[in-house]
């Protein structure tokens, strides 16, 4: 049996779940390819274009909630994608396929799990496609899909919104949230082991500010707390050029804080030792970042909010287990000082995490995957 993970690039919140599958699925004996959607169609142009609104839309998110919803309301926009694709990529696809014929396609995002389905119906392919809702607690219109395989998703609220969506019953299925590796299998450490190995200070409070795979974040909580210059660490993550960098130590300089200490150790790949060093976890609520924190027991901080993760905003405050302060640094800078002054207040939400309902496993994701490709086998 063979496989092919597909994703786009446009952040990390689509490749890191693809990987994720690819790498289960290795190991367990199905050779899987990884292909970025647009390269693997050969439209790569499409591609810059779309990761270039993408990037444009982050540093803008008021806007890119109202024009999102307004796209989100209009399902022709997919439709004519589907057909443009077929009469552009159907010969690329073909011989795509040819050069390593997978038996299923696994897909992390609407344009690869809609419009493949709909271009190997027209071709009379007969080659599964499996959807996973990286959105976690909902999914956008366009992954409506009649031809899909199956609709996996990791939450009862997101399933009972695809359904409503006009998702077939059939095909949505509770899955575990597949976690990258480094987070899952990551050596667990206590806050003040993992501060003493990051080289931060065993004792002070520590707060995470993600930036995000594209590395576009605001910096207005950094700016509050450097002004209030309180004895805390702060450690910035996130896929940062070298221009965004001198940015943030320029800010670092100009604020003169004698008593927060900040570190920009920038993209990582031990992301599970700054979870575990971190009081709180603040920033755009990147759905990866934000069910990571959950795994790791460390409440999330919404500074940045896209309209694709409204839902996650109201679940983890409905949970207890964070705060949506989006476009508010006044708001975030008062409950991040407050949790300062006050952490047995944070240590009271531990209940909450614990009454989470979300399974956390690439591993089972890839079985379910690979048990139902094998069923259509048989049959």
């Amino acid at each position: 049996m063979k496989g092919l993970c597909v994703y786009v690039d446009g952040g990390k919140g689509h490749y890191v779940p693809a990987k994720a599958v690819m790498e289960a699925l290795n190991e367990m004996g199905v050779e899987t390819h990884l292909e970025e959607f647009f390269s693997y169609l050969d439209i790569k142009w499409i591609g810059k274009i779309n990761k270039f609104y993408w990037r444009s839309m982050l540093r803008m998110p008021g806007l890119e909630r109202k024009l999102s919803k307004h796209n989100d309301a209009d399902s022709n926009g997919m439709e004519l994608a589907v057909n443009m694709a077929r009469k552009l990529c159907t010969k690329k696809l073909l011989s795509r396929l040819d050069e390593f014929r997978p038996d299923f396609i696994f897909a992390t995002h609407p344009y690869a799990s809609t419009i493949l389905p709909e271009m190997l119906f027209s071709a009379g392919i007969n080659i599964p496609v499996y959807y996973f809702a990286t959105d976690v607690f909902s999914a956008p219109v366009a992954t409506i899909c009649a031809k899909l395989r199956r609709f996996y998703i990791a939450t009862e609220e997101g399933k009972e919104r695809v359904l409503k969506m006009g998702q077939k019953p059939d095909t949505v299925v509770l899955s575990p949230f597949p976690l990258q590796k480094s987070v899952a299998e990551g050596e667990k450490l206590s806050k003040e082991e993992a501060r003493h190995k990051l080289g931060l200070n065993p004792s002070l409070f520590t707060l995470q500010l993600n930036l995000g795979g594209e590395g576009i974040g605001s910096l207005s909580l950094l700016k509050n707390l450097l002004k209030a210059d309180k004895p805390m660490q702060i450690v910035i993550l996130g896929g940062m050029d070298k221009k965004g960098t001198a940015h943030i130590n320029e800010i670092i300089r100009n604020a003169d804080a004698k008593n927060t200490k900040v570190s920009v150790p920038g993209f990582v790949s031990n992301v599970n030792e700054y979870l575990a060093a971190s009081d709180i976890v603040a920033g755009r609520a990147g759905i990866n970042t934000i069910v990571e924190a959950m795994y790791a027991h460390r409440p999330f901080l919404i500074t940045e909010l896209v309209y694709t993760v409204l839902p996650s905003a109201e679940y983890i405050v409905s949970h207890k287990v964070g705060w949506n302060t989006s476009d508010n640094p006044e708001e975030a800078t008062d409950i991040v000082l407050d949790a300062f002054a006050h952490p047995e207040k944070l240590e009271e939400m531990e209940s909450a995490f614990n009454s989470i309902p979300i399974e956390y496993s690439a591993e089972k994701l890839t079985s379910m995957i690979i048990s139902d490709a094998a069923s259509l086998e048989r049959s």
